[in-house]
């Protein structure tokens, strides 16, 4: 029996090597350190030998009786600290969680002028909640792609906001939010928030947002549907087009388009529906072409100071400008297209001053001279003369 056991023992020896074995690599692995950190840079990048002045947006704004933080990464959270009397607006359907003393807490459905929000396309159906007791609730969106992002409204400045879906919540007694009709833009783009008083706001932006600080006399080019809110100051954002490389060619003229426009069978055919129907045609393809192919070329310009509010991801361009504005921005001479306007407002005042001018002119014309006509016998007419010369 020793001596079978003995075999046993030395027969196990090799497989307990061998485990010892396995199990060492995985010791050495367990008494490994790995650190791993996001790289940050130490600052912005330079563009044009200038600092771009873009930068994340705030996660934290509070008032004497509330208070906005935003949690988690991607910012998934809004939580929303209020005191004891303090009403919360927020959107229907965004509540996650209340803490505090829940009988206290009421909740009614408010409707925010409907009438005209839903023809502008604005959500009117916020859920007011208020308490007799301080309380902290959870706001979330139900997109997964979205952003927060807080803004403490101080009553020195107002606030455009410029998507429709982007302001979630906000509290203040003194905080007015009344929706503005934009025609400039398409009719998915009309409805723009003004934003006055004093408060807190939560807006929520497509994929990542960003504040833009403008300084005065800066200058900053964004596209129609990036832009989610900005600071109202003085000139309003105006649209512009970036300038492009033209290759010119001369064709000598034969006359042969005067030719065609002057002939019976030319201006006959313009007037038929079929030639109508064509140029309309031909209208809807160019300004396709336009938004589809040179579509990035359409911006809008803003003057500082101002601050912006951002977002990485954007719309079509078919639902932020609408036709008639693609075409007079693609027709324009490269710049800021609103030198155009300043000229045809110039040209108006002129033909206005002209007709005032000679009106006041009228007046201190006076006669300068007189002729006296006589017949003489022979039937001669002679003229003479008189006046103030004389």
């Amino acid at each position: 029996m020793e001596a079978m056991s003995h075999s046993i023992r030395r027969s196990l020896q090799p497989f307990a090597r061998s485990r010892r074995s396995w199990r060492s690599p995985a010791r050495r692995a367990e008494q490994r350190w790995i650190h791993i950190q996001q790289l940050q840079s130490a600052e912005p990048g330079l563009v044009n030998g200038n600092y771009l002045p873009a930068s994340t947006t705030a996660n934290s704004a509070s008032s004497p009786d509330a208070k906005f933080q935003v949690l988690g990464a991607p910012y998934s959270l809004l939580s929303v600290t209020l005191s004891a009397s303090q009403n919360l607006y927020t959107r229907r359907g965004t509540l996650v969680g209340l803490s505090g003393k829940a009988d206290n807490v009421i909740s009614t459905l408010s409707l925010l002028e409907p009438a005209r929000r839903a023809l502008l396309r604005i959500p009117f159906l916020y859920q007011k909640i208020s308490s007799t007791s301080p309380i902290t609730a959870l706001i979330s969106t139900r997109s997964a792609i979205t952003t927060f992002s807080v803004v403490e409204m101080n009553g020195s400045v107002d606030w455009m906001i410029a998507q429709e879906k982007a302001l979630l919540a906000w509290t203040g007694h003194s905080l007015r939010i009344k929706p503005r009709l934009t025609r400039q833009l398409s009719l998915s783009h009309w409805g723009n928030s003004e934003v006055t008083g004093r408060g807190l706001l939560a807006l929520v932006g497509t994929g990542q947002l960003y504040s833009v600080e403008l300084k005065a006399g800066e200058q900053y080019i964004s596209h129609p549907s990036n832009v989610v809110a900005y600071t109202i100051t003085a000139p309003s954002p105006r649209p512009y087009r970036f300038k492009s490389t033209i290759l010119p060619f001369q064709i000598p003229s034969l006359g042969i388009g005067k030719r065609l426009s002057d002939s019976n069978f030319i201006k006959n055919l313009s007037d038929t529906d079929t030639w109508k129907a064509a140029l309309k045609l031909w209208h809807i393809i160019r300004t396709w072409s336009r938004r589809t192919i040179w579509g990035d070329r359409l911006f809008l310009q803003f003057d500082g100071p101002a601050t912006i509010l951002v977002q990485s991801r954007a719309s079509r361009m078919a639902d932020t400008l609408t036709t008639q504005q693609v075409n007079e921005i693609a027709d324009a001479p490269p710049g800021v297209t609103q030198d155009a306007v300043d000229r045809a407002a110039a040209k108006l005042g002129e033909e206005e001053t002209v007709p005032k001018a000679k009106d006041d002119l009228k007046p201190t014309t006076a006669i300068s001279g007189q002729s006296v006509a006589s017949v003489r016998r022979d039937g001669k007419v002679e003229f003479h003369q008189t006046g103030v010369g004389q």
